[in-house]
């Protein structure tokens, strides 16, 4: 008996060019944490306390956001920014949550904790160091529920 490769030769041109990949899984991944924000920190000195006009720009650090169900939303802040230098952070126009550190190279992370719901479902961060020097301010982007 004879192999005829013709009808497997066509099958894999035309799988190569639609985009599929033998190896590729065709499941969806997970859903997104409904629970879960990412937004960057962003060397800017002034926003209002919503900080409605910061857009990614000069991006200095990320904070990650997870609302728990019990009540407590936490924060895990990773940035680059000023060596060996003291930032205050701070959920915007509430209150400080607490300072984050920098090591020789600039890098710096730390976790905060506040109660949910102290903020609605916009609110931002923004932090800088002892006497707020302009030019070593951060506002986040807005973290939006």
């Amino acid at each position: 008996m004879k192999f005829n490769r013709w009808p497997l030769l066509a099958a894999l041109v035309i799988s190569t060019s639609s985009g599929f990949s033998w190896g590729q899984n065709l499941l969806p991944g997970p859903p997104p944490d409904p629970n879960l924000r990412e937004v960057s920190m962003v060397r800017q000195d002034f926003s209002d306390c919503s900080n409605g006009n910061v857009s990614p720009g000069v991006v200095g650090g990320t904070a990650w956001v997870v609302r728990g169900s019990d009540g407590v939303t936490r924060v895990k802040l990773g940035i680059t920014a000023k060596p060996n230098t003291t930032y205050h952070f701070f959920l915007k126009c509430i209150r400080i949550l607490g300072d984050i550190t920098t090591q020789d190279e600039g890098e710096g992370i730390a976790t905060f904790d506040f109660r949910t719901n102290e903020v609605g479902n916009v609110y931002a961060f923004d932090m800088y160091p002892e006497g707020a020097p302009a030019g070593n301010k951060y506002q986040s982007v807005q973290v939006k529920f």
